[in-house]
């Protein structure tokens, strides 16, 4: 089944300032609206105890704190230098991401901003991450077709009369 799009939303209740937080969706059936990129999914399926705490984690990153037990990302890797996880525990081994990639959606009207485009789930075991994922994530971040759906949310263009 071909890739019909891509649907880009923020987080539901997380505020948007200087940073943001969203959820990139891939559409392969356009009439049944059928989603398969999991991060959302994921998230969507926590038990409110457990969704509490991924969202205290979203919002340490968009208040720009630091804590490499919940969120990090692999700036010294250069291929992969724009990729983004956040990590939590549930049932004391299973280690579950949410993979993403951070971009400036706005660079000429808000060239501060940045985002976290959430697409992938994974539960791993150890500690290296699947390259193939951050390959992938990569990938999508350069797409035309991503950029326009996060786009969609985060336009660039000026508003007609704004003072630049």
């Amino acid at each position: 089944m071909a890739v019909k799009g891509y649907k880009f939303s923020t987080v539901d209740g997380q505020r948007i300032g200087g940073r943001a937080i969203g959820f990139l969706e891939e559409i392969l059936d356009a009439e049944k609206g059928t989603l398969l990129l999991g991060a959302k999914a994921k998230f969507d399926s926590l038990p409110l105890p457990k969704e509490r705490d991924v969202r205290k984690r979203f919002d340490l990153w968009l208040d720009y704190g630091r804590n490499d037990n919940w969120f990090h990302g692999w700036p010294n890797d250069v291929p992969v230098k724009e990729c983004f996880t956040f990590r939590w525990e549930e049932k004391g081994r299973k280690c579950h991401r949410l993979y993403g990639f951070l971009c400036n959606p706005q660079p000429k009207t808000n060239p501060s901003r940045r985002i976290c485009v959430l697409a992938y789930h994974d539960i791993k075991n150890d500690w290296n991450t699947d390259r193939s994922i951050l390959i992938d994530l990569m990938s999508l971040r350069a797409s035309s077709v991503v950029r326009a759906a996060i786009a969609f949310v985060f336009p660039d263009e000026p508003v007609k009369g704004q003072i630049q």
